[in-house]
């Protein structure tokens, strides 16, 4: 059985234009391992892990500042690969996911990241 690393990694070219790859890396190869990559959603935001099964990727993606998983075959085609979402969050992000050892069950710790806005004016009426 062949283990497998699976990381994100921009491909070159200008910023604007530059897309993110999923990156699988056979650890059993030695000094020349073989790799894969794969198209995931163009809006991933965190870093890919292996299914339960090993047959596929799981992975956040982020969309009007909402992050949800995404679970993408690793034999699938074009952008997404064939993925689809898992998840159906309307508000917040992720910190943590992880498969539980069987990979039946999903585990997720989110945030809620908010913000206050505070307006200091110098009264001009002290003196130093």
């Amino acid at each position: 059985m062949l283990t497998f690393l699976a990381t994100i990694s921009p491909r070159p070219g200008p910023e604007a234009e530059s897309e993110q790859k999923i990156v699988l890396l056979s650890l059993d190869a030695g000094p020349q391992p073989s790799r894969r990559i794969l198209d995931p959603n163009p809006l991933i935001s965190k870093p890919p892990s292996f299914s339960g099964d090993g047959k596929s990727v799981i992975y956040a993606i982020r969309e009007n500042g909402v992050e949800n998983m995404w679970i993408q075959p690793i034999d699938g085609a074009g952008p997404g690969g064939g993925g689809h979402r898992i998840t159906n969050f309307t508000a917040d992000q992720f910190a943590w996911y992880g498969l539980s050892p069987d990979g039946k069950t999903l585990g997720v710790i989110r945030n809620h990241p908010e913000s206050d806005v505070v307006l200091l004016r110098d009264s001009g009426a002290s003196s130093q």
